[in-house]
């Protein structure tokens, strides 16, 4: 069995230890990960199908070629309102619920502006919102490490 010094105490510590600490958070923060983009896919698509689906019952079926820039919003809150009320639910505090959930809809409105100024081609503004949603959670996430991998408490019921 290797030995590593841990800390100032200089006592020996399994290299198994040493390997522990550092995927036990990794892991953390995949599973976290995996969570949040499920809680997000899959509440936006249940969403979306309620939303869209009903608007063309009530005769618009194609509101995103109409409105583009209004279905993208309608996208953007769709995926962050199902990660915002997972989160809470979970016990997170609010700051870093908003921040997370509020990351995907700012995605959304900065597309919607470049949009606008001719930047973002209407055929590819729903397109665009869909592929960075993740990324940009994961980004939000990341600088949030020890949070999200549970280094630090973040639950607001936790002891």
């Amino acid at each position: 069995m290797s030995l590593r010094t841990a800390d100032s105490r200089h006592e020996p510590v399994p290299a198994r230890t040493t390997v522990a600490r550092v995927a036990r958070p990794a892991g953390r923060f995949l599973a976290h990960l995996a969570e949040m983009c499920a809680v997000m896919c899959l509440g936006a698509i249940a969403l979306s199908l309620l939303i869209f689906g009903g608007v063309a019952l009530l005769g618009y079926p194609d509101l995103a070629d109409r409105l583009p820039a209004l279905s993208t919003l309608v996208i953007a809150i769709n995926l962050s309102v199902p990660m915002a009320v997972w989160m809470r639910y979970r016990g997170m505090d609010w700051r870093p619920t908003l921040e997370m959930s509020g990351a995907t809809l700012v995605v959304g409105v900065l597309l919607i502006v470049a949009y606008w100024v001719g930047i973002v081609s209407e055929s590819s503004l729903l397109g665009l919102q869909l592929q960075l949603a993740c990324p940009v959670m994961i980004a939000v996430m990341l600088l949030r490490f020890r949070l999200y991998s549970g280094l630090a408490g973040h639950h607001a019921h936790d002891p």
